[in-house]
């Protein structure tokens, strides 16, 4: 059972089911906005499992690269900075990942197939040396949160109706601010290990959880806009929505009241917890 935990820990189980949920939420709207017909079954399995298992490689290739910064920060939940888990295997286990995600998206149309493959590139260029850049990696994280939404419309019916762009725009907004609070998190091990030259290296934390907050501040608004592009509404998709409004109201609040690094986990952490009551305030709406 600690094997498996410590892998999970290795894979952000939960982040891989939150990507498959979006590629799955884009299918059900894109394939209601539209009369083509519903993708066979066989399609729908690889596009939910394609995102599922690159986002395995990623983060495990993650670990594997970033061992001693993750040991500088004390990141104890890393299984590979905690000993739980070798490099040795955390790479095989991204090499094994990556190779079924690609194999897996040949089933798919031609486009989707494509952003597989470029998501999969950028995976590796971002570990590599992206996220040592000011703001380049943070955006291409926050990007890899907001493409399951046209990955799975591409799928589904070859195009991209609005509602679903909003909605990958919101997915964008939070996911750079959650990303650029996690460089403001690990500033002081990224510049001693990998001499990286992040947002919060150059600016500092607290001017870069000014920005975050400013993004989070931005979804209050953003947050309703897939419904005026079209996307239904009914009591329980507004109300959850207007909770995840609230929600990041709160942590623009909290992050731009206070930078110091407990305040800024915590909103880190509860930023993910906002955008899932978010996602399922929109799939309600198919209800």
């Amino acid at each position: 059972m600690k094997t498996l935990d410590a892998y999970r820990r290795l894979f952000r189980i939960e982040h891989a089911f939150m990507l498959s949920f979006a590629v799955g939420l884009a299918l059900l709207i894109s394939s209601g906005a539209s009369v083509s017909p519903f993708p066979p079954y066989n399609i729908i399995a690889a596009a939910l499992l394609v995102p599922f298992l690159i986002e395995m490689a990623s983060f495990a290739l993650n670990d594997y690269l970033d061992v001693k910064t993750d040991k500088e920060n004390r990141r104890g939940d890393r299984p590979v900075a905690s000993g739980e888990i070798g490099p040795k295997s955390a790479l095989a286990a991204s090499i094994a990942c990556y190779i079924a995600g690609l194999l897996t998206a040949f089933l798919l149309p031609p486009s989707a197939f494509c952003i597989a493959v470029l998501f999969a590139i950028l995976s590796i260029a971002y570990n590599w040396k992206l996220k040592d850049l000011p703001l380049v990696g943070n955006a291409y994280i926050a990007a890899s949160m907001a493409i399951p939404f046209l990955f799975g419309s591409l799928v589904a019916i070859g195009s991209l109706p609005p509602s679903l762009l909003a909605i990958a725009a919101v997915a964008f907004i939070a996911g750079l601010g959650r990303e650029i609070i996690k460089s403001a998190e690990d500033v002081e091990g990224d510049v001693k290990h990998r001499k990286a030259n992040t947002l919060p290296a150059l600016i500092g934390r607290k001017n870069s959880a000014r920005i975050a907050a400013a993004l989070y501040f931005l979804l209050v608004p953003l947050s309703l806009l897939p419904f005026a592009y079209g996307l239904r509404t009914n009591t329980l998709s507004l109300g959850m929505i207007l909770l995840t409004a609230l929600s990041f109201a709160f942590l623009g609040y909290s992050v731009a009241k206070e930078q110091g690094k407990p305040c800024l986990e915590a909103a880190r952490k509860a930023s993910l917890l906002a955008l899932g009551i978010g996602l399922l305030g929109y799939a309600a709406s198919l209800i």
